[in-house]
């Protein structure tokens, strides 16, 4: 690229940013505003911050506003890339545990991820301690298996120096303390 060209940035809010924390921005958000099945915002006559969805938490806690399906696919390329990571992450961490089908055999159709998730948020037999309870398990996954060579060594090293043995649920701890 000529030096000339304007460089593609990251804003610095999302630069940083997992689908493991979007996640958990996503579980504090319904907690805090509340969840609903069916729509992904439930809009109040002036709710700027309404409760939402699983996908509208997830848009909320990327885009900061309420976003539509046109926004999020207009919107920049840092928070669409977010958002569809961590959408898919979740989508994939739900097939994986066996919530949900990735093949739908009555159309003979793969499911999007966008589905797979609004499917699982909008079965009758979800509450709200359930879908937190999976999208903090999804944001842990996610820091487990994305964890980098050092970071484990790091944590080993501080594990061994306080003479106890690493462990997922330590490193887990351990991550989200630093």
């Amino acid at each position: 690229m000529n030096p000339t060209q304007k460089q593609p940035t990251t804003p610095a809010a999302l630069a940083d940013l997992t689908p493991a924390d979007t996640l958990r921005c996503a579980a504090r958000y319904l907690e805090l505003r509340g969840w609903t099945q069916g729509d992904p915002y439930e809009l109040g006559e002036h709710d700027s911050f309404p409760p939402a969805c699983t996908l509208g938490a997830i848009t909320m806690a990327v885009y900061g506003h309420l976003a539509s399906i046109e926004d999020q696919q207009d919107g920049d390329d840092a928070s669409a890339t977010l958002r569809d990571a961590t959408v898919r992450c979740l989508a994939d961490f739900l097939w994986q545990d066996g919530r949900v089908p990735d093949f739908d055999a009555t159309s003979g159709s793969w499911y999007s991820s966008s589905e797979v998730v609004s499917d699982w948020n909008d079965d009758a037999s979800q509450t709200l301690p359930d879908v937190l309870d999976i999208l903090r398990a999804c944001a842990e996954d996610y820091d487990w298996t994305h964890a980098t060579e050092d970071d484990l060594e790091t944590y080993a090293e501080h594990e061994y120096s306080q003479e106890r043995l690493p462990t997922r649920a330590g490193f887990l701890v351990w991550r989200a303390a630093r």
